[in-house]
C-alpha cells in the first residue's frame, strides 16, 4: 500500500528543473570561462615577470663582473622611432644612419635549443646566451621542452603564427628576449598555452588569439591585435621594431 502512494516528479516540474539549470548554466558558464581566462593570463604575466627578473639580474652581474669581453654580443639593432623611416629591409642600411636606434644583443629560443642540446660553443654571444639559458633553467616547476632549432621571429605573419611555430617544431614554448648594455631587458616576448605575453618599455600586453605571432620585422600597429578583446597595441610600442639583420662588419646583414 505504501508503494501506491509515492509519486515520481510530474513532466512540469522536469521541464522546470531543466529550465533553472539551462538558465543557471547560461549565467554560470560565461563567468567561469572568464575567470579562468583571467587565471590564465595573469599566469602568464607572472612568469613573464620572473622571466625578466632573473635575466636581468644575471645579465648585470655577467656585464659588471666578468673580465671576458661582451659588445660582440651586441650586435642588433632595435629601432626606437618608427614614425620617420621606412624599415623595410633593403633601407635598413641607411636606416642605421637616420632617427632613433639602440644597439641590443638577444636571446630567443633558439638560443636555448642551442645551449640545452650541446651546440653552444665560446663566443661574445654564446657566452651571454649561456649566461641567460642558465638563469632561466631551474625558474620553474613546470617541464620546458628544449626549445627548436628555429628562430621564432621567423614567425612573423598571419600564415606563420606562434601556434604554428609550436606545432612546426614540437615544442611548447617561444621566447625572445632583447637586452641591452646595462644588462636591463628591453623587450620580452614569449608565448605558451595559447598566449602571447609582450614586455616593451614598462608595459605588459596579452594577446590570446590563435593569428598572434612575433613583431619580426614587421610594425607594432599592424601585426599585435589581441582579436578576441579588439585591442592595439599601446601607441609607444608602434614606435619600436627589431631589425632582421645584424650588425657584420659595420654593415647590416642578414639574421633570420
Amino acid at each position: 500500500m505504501n508503494n501506491k502512494n509515492k509519486k515520481g516528479f510530474t513532466l512540469i516540474e522536469l521541464i522546470t528543473v531543466i529550465a533553472i539549470i539551462g538558465i543557471l548554466a547560461t549565467i554560470l558558464v560565461p563567468s567561469i570561462y572568464n575567470y579562468v581566462k583571467k587565471a590564465r593570463i595573469t599566469a602568464a604575466i607572472a612568469d613573464t615577470k620572473v622571466i625578466r627578473s632573473s635575466i636581468e639580474t644575471a645579465l648585470v652581474e655577467r656585464l659588471t663582473l666578468s673580465s671576458k669581453g661582451t659588445s660582440g654580443a651586441f650586435n642588433k639593432v632595435l629601432f626606437l622611432d618608427q614614425t620617420n623611416k621606412n624599415t623595410g629591409k633593403n633601407t635598413q642600411v641607411a636606416n642605421l644612419n637616420s632617427g632613433s636606434y639602440e644597439i641590443v644583443g638577444t636571446f630567443t629560443s633558439y638560443s636555448w635549443n642551442s645551449y640545452r642540446t650541446g651546440k653552444y660553443q665560446s663566443s661574445a654571444s654564446q657566452d651571454i646566451d649561456l649566461t641567460i639559458a642558465g638563469a632561466l633553467d631551474g625558474e620553474f616547476t613546470e617541464k620546458w621542452d628544449t626549445g627548436a632549432p628555429v628562430n621564432p621571429m621567423k614567425y612573423n605573419n598571419g600564415s606563420l603564427t606562434c601556434a604554428q611555430y609550436l606545432k612546426d617544431n614540437n615544442t611548447n614554448f617561444a621566447l625572445v628576449v632583447v637586452y641591452n648594455r646595462t644588462g636591463n631587458v628591453r623587450m620580452i616576448q614569449i608565448y605558451r598555452k595559447g598566449i602571447l605575453v609582450t614586455y616593451v618599455n614598462g608595459d605588459y600586453v596579452v594577446n590570446t588569439s590563435d593569428k598572434s605571432y612575433f613583431i619580426g620585422s614587421g610594425t607594432w600597429d599592424k601585426i599585435y591585435k589581441d582579436a578576441e578583446e579588439g585591442k592595439t597595441a599601446p601607441e609607444e610600442f608602434c614606435k619600436i621594431n627589431l631589425s632582421n639583420c645584424q650588425i657584420r662588419d659595420g654593415k647590416l646583414q642578414g639574421w633570420y
